[in-house]
């Protein structure tokens, strides 16, 4: 909605203007935290592959978008960057066609990504700071981790592997399409 058409006439008074900008604000606020959320829970189709798997819920999905733009073109690019030219890494902080070649096999890691399209909240903290530490989160993780039973401490255990070994996971894809439409054929017999 533009400003023109919110304050509707230059002859209302401060209050009015005031409270219609605030509403206006606020609106616009609400939109980019419902898109951030968005970003950190929907998950496209075209983005359930290896290949994306350490960007999904860290990255803006204009940065996803992008990024499969530029994967379609590393299978005429290659590993040529004069042939890449590099756009997209020195303009926009993505992987370009030629680096999108090094992960056929494995995923894009989310050191690829400029920090600037990984923010996905209006927070501040810790982007001022010149030292960042987890100290303090791992002493309170490892004091929750002996108030735990035994099951407790697998579960919680687990838990800790996925983050500190995100390659390492017990899920991988089918090994070939399995067909989910129609029912099994059953062999003719005679």
């Amino acid at each position: 909605m533009s400003q023109k058409r919110l304050l509707q006439n230059s002859l209302s008074d401060i209050c009015s203007v005031w409270e219609a900008m605030n509403n206006m604000m606020t609106l616009q606020h609400t939109q980019i935290k419902t898109s951030f959320e968005t970003n950190k829970h929907v998950v496209g189709h075209v983005f359930k592959v290896i290949l994306y798997k350490n960007l999904l819920g860290m990255v803006l999905r204009y940065t996803l978008n992008e990024i499969v733009a530029e994967y379609e073109r590393v299978s005429y690019v290659g590993k040529n960057p004069s042939c890449c030219g590099c756009v997209m890494r020195t303009t926009h902080g993505f992987p370009c066609a030629c680096e999108l070649s090094n992960y056929v096999v494995g995923s894009i890691p989310l050191e690829a990504i400029h920090i600037f399209w990984r923010r996905l909240s209006f927070s501040d903290q810790g982007l001022c700071e010149t030292e960042v530490t987890i100290t303090e989160e791992m002493e309170t993780i490892s004091k929750r981790f002996e108030q735990l039973d035994v099951c407790g401490k697998v579960h919680f255990k687990t838990k800790l592997q996925e983050i500190a070994y995100p390659d390492l996971n017990s899920m991988c894809p089918p090994p070939e399409k399995v067909k989910t439409k129609g029912a099994p054929k059953k062999p003719l017999t005679k």
